[in-house]
């Protein structure tokens, strides 16, 4: 009996550990909750988030948009490695930094990130300032905002993943 309890208590504190390892990059994302606000990952990756990266790839995307001086959409994309994300296995960071528009998607391991839904908000308009939203699309999939710009969310089941746009 205290073999049993030994090895059953040696091997709770294995997943316990294992558990802690992941890096959390909740705080880091956590403005995407808020209006689809995100950081810039190419701008400063802050090192606690450097030790999830298992590769780092730039792509200039060849689309051209006749416009001087423009070379193309950048997408950097990190795979990941032990890292998690609002509770969710992430596999995953792309950014695509485009002439007007930008991106953040969140790649998860499976569809339970569909959960989190209800948790982000729209972003807020300042009234006082003259600023207005204009709600465009507000469901389960995400939503669409239009002011002087538009921000985008998108959660998409198929791909496994959480999107915020954002341009003018």
């Amino acid at each position: 009996m205290k073999k049993a309890l030994m090895v059953l208590s040696i091997t709770c504190l294995g997943q316990i550990t294992f558990a802690h390892a992941a890096t959390d990059w909740t705080p880091y994302l956590k403005p995407m909750m808020s209006g689809c606000s995100y950081p810039n990952p190419t701008d400063d990756l802050p090192t606690r988030y450097k030790d999830s990266v298992a590769s780092k790839k730039l792509k200039r995307d060849s689309y051209n948009y006749d416009i001087l001086d423009y070379e193309g959409d950048m997408i950097t994309t990190y795979d990941l490695k032990n890292a998690i994300a609002f509770g969710q296995s992430l596999l995953r960071v792309e950014y695509l930094q485009g002439y007007e528009w930008s991106h953040l998607k969140l790649y998860f391991k499976d569809t339970k990130f569909t959960e989190l839904r209800s948790k982000f908000k729209l972003p807020e308009s300042n009234e006082q300032a003259g600023e207005y939203i204009t709600v465009t699309k507000n469901n389960s999939s995400g939503y669409e905002v239009e002011d002087i710009g538009y921000i985008t969310l998108e959660f998409n089941r198929k791909e496994k993943s959480i999107t915020c746009y954002g341009g003018f």
